[in-house]
């Protein structure tokens, strides 16, 4: 008789109405293994009850611990609110500090233990700092093998305060929560470095998949440039849209189009209004057949600060897109390769004048597009899904 295989558990925040890449890669992490005939459980924590975005396979079992908004208690709604507004008022002394952490973060350290004590599983993966830190914080009633799972560059998950939690005690937690792992996942080689030991021995470093696809010939592809991702302030998006006003009276017969959502959606609204490009960038939203978008697409830009690994640009070099990007992006710059598979921007002087003159190049130059776009699909070969998930296969059996 073959030995079980370890039961998993994936813990997540959110999930539904969630079209990120970390999201997308544990949905179809999970989904794999679970295909594989593994037990696996996605435990999230969110506010409604609607559905992942991304569909779950048979075998995957979702439970969502956070009891909606709309059962709490007028009481429980109104002290929520109370604590979020002076969680925003910061910054408090040690002890307010601590008070507004357990009351954020409290219930899901209970409702998680409780149900690791009733499920049993033989692993625990926590992904993204908010998670880890509640795993962190649990009495476990069994013993079981912690996984810590990062999907952006370490130091920003794990000092910022602008990402995640802006209570300081939350990054003393993020910190103080990584030695009660047995590992540790990041995306790339580089990352492992910004560990000290003995934690950097606990590190594995396991890339994203991508998945092979057909390409398309540059000549039946439609003139348009694609973003994908989300609407956040790290992404610059902002940045697109003021190097194509500088591009539109140039390249009348082409068009941005932006897919994702996020904060920024109605600043960057605003901004395509006023330089009077709404007939040439377009904010799609959510898409559910993203690869479809990339079929059609000449060139993928992503001007973003920093990625933990760019999922979007991995994608469509799969798919034969040429990409543009910073040369100073991390998660960028260890896809792109300048001159082969797209092209890396300079970051100095005028940021926008140098993503302008980027794109211009390939937007006039069909023949360099072909070759760029020709090598793309070989450049991301090496993280095929089934090379990356046993790398997941050996961290999660131990």
């Amino acid at each position: 008789m073959a030995a079980r295989r370890p039961f998993v558990c994936f813990v997540i925040e959110r999930l539904a109405d969630r079209s990120g890449g970390a999201e997308r890669i544990v949905v179809e992490l999970a989904n794999r293994l679970a295909a594989s005939g593994r037990r696996v459980h996605l435990i999230t924590y969110e506010r409604g009850m609607d559905e992942p975005f991304y569909a779950l396979a048979r075998g995957v079992t979702h439970m969502n611990l956070r009891v909606p908004t709309s059962q709490r208690s007028h009481v429980r709604r109104v002290l929520d609110r109370v604590r979020d507004g002076l969680h925003a008022k910061g910054p408090h002394p040690k002890l307010m500090q601590k008070l507004l952490w357990h009351s954020k973060r409290g219930g899901f350290v209970r409702a998680l233990e409780r149900y690791l004590a009733l499920h049993r599983p033989d692993v625990v993966v926590a992904v993204a700092p908010p998670t880890m830190v509640a795993l962190a914080n649990i009495r476990p009633q069994h013993a079981f093998r912690r996984v810590a799972s990062l999907h952006n560059v370490p130091a920003l998950d794990l000092e910022s305060l602008v990402r995640w939690d802006r209570n300081p005690l939350d990054i003393e937690q993020r910190k103080q929560a990584l030695q009660s792992f047995d590992a540790i996942t990041v995306l790339q080689t580089a990352f492992r470095s910004w560990f000290d030991e003995p934690l950097r021995s606990k590190v594995h470093v396991i890339p994203n998949p991508v998945y092979s696809a057909s390409s398309t010939p540059v000549e039946a592809r439609e003139r348009v440039v694609l973003y994908v991702g989300r609407l956040a302030t790290p992404k610059r998006v902002d940045i697109l849209i003021d190097a194509w006003a500088k591009l539109k009276d140039r390249f009348g017969d082409w068009r941005v189009e932006v897919f994702g959502t996020g904060i920024l959606e109605p600043a960057l609204q605003r901004k395509i209004r006023a330089l009077g490009l709404e007939q040439v960038v377009q904010l799609r939203g959510h898409t559910r057949d993203i690869a479809a978008e990339y079929a059609r697409a000449a060139i993928l830009a992503h001007p973003a600060e920093y990625e933990g690994w760019g999922l979007s640009v991995s994608e469509a070099l799969a798919r034969g897109v040429p990409c543009v990007g910073f040369a100073d992006c991390p998660g960028i710059n260890a896809l792109i390769v300048h001159e082969h598979n797209g092209l890396l921007v300079p970051p100095a002087d005028n940021r926008v004048d140098n993503f302008a003159s980027a794109l211009a190049r390939l937007m006039a130059d069909d023949e360099l597009r072909t070759r760029l776009g020709a090598a793309g699909p070989g450049s991301v070969a090496q993280f095929a899904p089934d090379a990356v998930q046993a790398m997941w296969e050996h961290v999660l059996d131990g």
